[in-house]
């Protein structure tokens, strides 16, 4: 991305989406406990993965609908069973994070949502020269007419994981790594935040 094969990157999709995948125990159901469903979950792994791609470009603002239309009417799903009547999570969100530059990120995120795929975790961009996958990793274009493969790979790291940990470690012992810093973390949990204000309250939020 910092070599400039993209170009300009204009949109950019985050998505992290289960189809029957509501989580059974702890407090993943329970709004005043966990704080949210999906979205801070599982969306903002992927909604992370996209702005540290992107350089963390400013934030105009933020624009959020989510849903919960299957969590009350269901009891179970692959991942455990649950009591409907106490479900206060959101189902799914979906939501447009605006950049003062132009660009846009589109963020959908659910724990259960009938979608044709078990699961979708992925991050896509589209730039005014190429477009790119980050799970697994593609680089792809045209040439006059021709669709063209400039880098990709079969797999997702499996390892990702284990490389974070490693990452953790050097930075305590004082090597140089490349780890999303604490200012970072504080701008996904803003925007976080901004989401649940901007669908709870339907309205845009401005940041």
């Amino acid at each position: 991305m910092t070599n400039g094969v993209l170009g300009e990157i204009y949109v950019t999709t985050a998505r992290a989406l289960r189809r029957c995948g509501v989580p059974g125990w702890g407090v993943f159901t329970n709004k005043e406990l966990q704080g949210g469903g999906p979205l801070i979950d599982i969306g903002i792994h992927m909604l992370d993965a996209a702005m540290y791609v992107l350089g963390f470009p400013a934030v105009k603002s933020v624009n959020a609908h989510s849903f919960q239309k299957i969590g009350t009417q269901k009891s179970c799903s692959q991942f455990g069973e649950w009591d409907p009547a106490t479900y206060s999570v959101e189902d799914s969100l979906f939501g447009t994070i605006e950049f003062h530059n132009g660009g846009i990120l589109w963020l959908e995120t659910s724990f259960a949502l009938n979608i044709r795929e078990q699961l979708i975790m992925n991050v896509s961009f589209c730039g005014d020269k190429a477009g790119a996958t980050l799970f697994p990793a593609h680089i792809y274009t045209d040439n006059n007419g021709e669709l063209m493969t400039l880098m990709q790979r079969e797999m997702a790291d499996d390892n990702r994981h284990l490389r974070s940990m490693e990452a953790f470690i050097n930075h305590v012992q004082g090597k140089p790594v490349m780890i999303a810093d604490a200012e970072q973390g504080y701008i996904i949990q803003q925007l976080v935040a901004a989401l649940y204000q901007s669908a709870e309250t339907g309205t845009r939020v401005e940041l």
